[in-house]
């Protein structure tokens, strides 16, 4: 049972970056559209990825712990 109940937060966390990447991905996208230069928001994106990805390995990292 506990391997189900982690591997359901596995998926849970995953879908989670998913959705980050995404609402990254569409600001970034916005930020070029309205005229923004592209360096400025492709600094922003690249802090977003790295961020989002420290945390998605942080929860995973807790979510085995407590399995």
């Amino acid at each position: 049972m506990a391997d189900t109940a982690a591997h359901d937060e596995a998926q849970i966390i995953e879908g989670a970056f998913e959705q980050r990447v995404h609402d990254i991905f569409k600001t970034f996208a916005e930020a070029i559209y309205t005229g923004e230069p592209e360096r400025d928001a492709a600094t922003r994106f690249r802090r977003g990825l790295i961020s989002a990805r420290r945390a998605r390995a942080a929860a995973l990292e807790v979510a085995k712990e407590e399995a």
